[in-house]
């Protein structure tokens, strides 16, 4: 069992420095659920207060920010975890696609950091049964990463007990130095639900309502996903999050502290 305070997008934003401070302590791991970079011009001109950047292309101050995230990482390897999102591998990978607001004024710059400090991002991670990603998993996806993995890896083992849990360990397993092009393709999935030609999303593109059984109404949600695993995620931006018995999307400018045990969760 693991205490984790979770952050997810920050696109620039500082809320995570004073959570972080005030819940260090209480905690045994850090997740950042990843995009850091391109923010909202819209939040930068109405709150810039709460913003580390002045300007979308202020890259002195974002990378400031990247460098702040990495030291931690740096310094407690095992305490804190790096997840990469859609604006995370748009910078990493030239032949990923690229995410909205991708600043390619800056894009040397931004690829340069990530190349340099690659070791310390992953693209999923697992802690007990709590698989956490930028946008979550679908077993649609999931089963399609597989088929990819098992036909190209040759040697790879796979036990499809959960095509999902095992993408996640799969995923999580391999160094993002050594992501293949069919990794890098996959990852790279839209599927409609954002302007993609994809039956399905990846796990940096996945829209929250792939997540959901589409039969019913959006006021009852009712959740999809395998049994006996759970998974936290961002991506989709929220007033509120939200939570239920198969997963929880965050993406509301706050942090949480997650009890992997019991799956509870609290904003912080």
């Amino acid at each position: 069992m693991s205490k984790v305070l979770c952050f997810p997008d920050l696109h620039g934003r500082k809320f995570w420095r004073e959570t972080l401070s005030n819940n260090i302590d209480k905690v045994d791991k850090v997740i950042f659920l990843g995009d850091y970079l391109d923010p909202y011009p819209e939040e930068i001109m109405k709150t810039p207060e709460l913003m580390e950047c002045k300007d979308f292309y202020d890259s002195y101050n974002l990378l400031k920010m990247l460098n702040d995230i990495v030291s931690l990482k740096k310094n407690e390897p095992d305490k804190y975890i790096l997840l990469c999102g859609n604006h995370s591998c748009s910078y990493i990978w030239s032949k990923f696609k690229a995410a909205s607001r991708t600043d390619y004024k800056n894009w040397e710059l931004y690829h340069k950091f990530f190349s340099e400090n690659l070791k310390y991002f992953n693209l999923v991670w697992i802690e007990d049964d709590v698989i956490f990603s930028h946008a979550g998993i679908s077993e649609g996806w999931a089963d399609d990463f597989l088929y990819s993995s098992m036909k190209y890896d040759e040697g790879a083992e796979l036990e499809k007990s959960s095509v999902v849990f095992e993408t996640a360990r799969v995923l999580k397993d391999t160094p993002l130095k050594n992501f293949n092009k069919y990794y890098i393709d996959s990852i790279s999935h839209i599927s409609h639900y954002r302007g993609g030609d994809q039956f399905y999303g990846s796990c940096e593109w996945a829209d929250l309502r792939e997540h959901i059984d589409i039969n019913n109404s959006i006021k009852e949600i009712v959740p999809k996903g395998e049994d006996e695993i759970y998974q936290v995620f961002g991506h989709t931006q929220l007033k509120e999050p939200l939570i239920n018995n198969k997963w929880a999307c965050l993406d509301c400018r706050k942090g949480f502290i997650i009890d992997t045990l019991t799956h509870e969760i609290n904003g912080c």
